[in-house]
């Protein structure tokens, strides 16, 4: 922007009593409002590419165990993202990467019940059209031959399709109904057979009008809640892993807690804890993004590897942000590692109740 030499800013109105190159209420150059591209360029530069380079700073010290905690302890907060918003960033890269994949439920084995009941409906349709074939045959030539021929042909297709229908342990028999118990993973000891008509057809208010009618509110909730999950078990599977990420965000607390207590004799407030709580989920969530991004493309045992990478990072973290022997925070560690387990579970189980029930 040209200057002026106007007392006056054009931004905030603010009066002083000599000429100004930069205001100083609000800090913009003192300019006449005509602007040129080089100015554009150089203001764009410092809004938007100093941003990026924080942010790429942010990530480049976020990869080296402790120091991005450090470097936040020692004062430097302008120089890195804050980090909160570095932990909300990472666990939304999380629920982007499992957006992109098509999560199904293992008890199913990758396999849409409602399509499978479809397709075999089918079969079965083009069974009786091939009888009604053979029947006609037979009329038309009433030969002992033909209907040798054509009863071989049908006790064939019969067999073939007892087989489809049959040959996988969650598959679908050769009857009218399915066990909701079998599908939903919920064991077969006891059996809750709906109609697969009425499966198709209905949605879960009319099943369970149907199914249960005298049942209790919690029964006819469940009951609810497992026709949905058959019906879309992809939609529940990843809702049940994003309402998880969000556990791990809101178990945090404690883990800080359980950090303060282990380092109690440290100089470290407690929300000095939780900050370092913040690092360390969110490199544990980068790295859980590229798995999710890549896991049609990494072999099995990259997994594995990635984890021990991810608790190393802790234990090295952990030892350079606490300053201690290699004993004690091996230690510490471990009881950190025992203490995290049980929380997650705690969370994990919270959250799979909560998504059961109120998805």
């Amino acid at each position: 922007m040209s200057t002026t030499s106007s007392n006056i800013c054009q931004n905030c109105n603010t009066k002083n009593e000599l000429p100004f190159k930069y205001c100083p209420n609000c800090g913009q150059k003192n300019t006449d409002g005509k602007i040129t591209f080089s100015e554009l360029w150089s203001e764009f530069q410092d809004s938007v590419l100093n941003i990026e380079s924080r942010t790429w700073r942010t990530l480049k010290n976020l990869f080296i165990p402790g120091k991005l905690t450090l470097e936040y302890f020692s004062g430097k907060h302008r120089r890195y993202l804050h980090p909160l918003r570095l932990l909300i960033v990472t666990s939304v890269l999380v629920i982007i990467a499992m957006s992109f994949q098509d999560f199904q439920s293992a008890t199913n084995h990758n396999y849409n019940v409602k399509e499978r009941i479809l397709k075999n409906y089918e079969r079965q349709r083009l069974y009786q059209i091939i009888g009604n074939i053979a029947d006609s045959t037979n009329t038309i030539f009433p030969e002992q031959q033909t209907e040798i021929i054509t009863d071989t042909i049908l006790t064939m297709f019969k067999d073939s399709l007892l087989s489809l229908l049959s040959k996988h342990k969650y598959g679908d028999r050769y009857r009218d109904s399915i066990d909701l118990n079998r599908y939903a993973g919920f064991g077969s000891e006891h059996t809750e057979k709906i109609s697969k008509y009425d499966f198709l057809n209905k949605n879960e208010d009319e099943l369970a009008a149907i199914y249960k009618k005298d049942a209790g509110s919690l029964e006819r909730l469940v009951f609810k809640q497992k026709a949905k999950y058959i019906k879309d078990e992809a939609q529940l599977t990843a809702a049940i892993i994003e309402h998880t990420t969000w556990a791990a965000l809101l178990m945090m607390p404690c883990l800080a807690l359980v950090l303060y207590l282990l380092n109690i004799r440290h100089d470290y407030y407690y929300i000095e804890h939780l900050i370092f709580t913040f690092h360390l989920h969110a490199f544990s969530f980068l790295v859980l993004a590229i798995l999710i991004t890549g896991l049609n493309i990494f072999p099995w045992w990259t997994f594995l590897m990635f984890m021990v990478i991810i608790w190393i990072y802790v234990f090295v973290s952990m030892w350079k942000v606490y300053r201690q022997s290699v004993g004690k925070t091996l230690f510490k560690f471990l009881i950190l590692s025992i203490s995290y387990g049980g929380l997650f579970i705690l969370f994990l189980f919270g959250t799979i109740i909560f998504t059961f029930f109120l998805l």
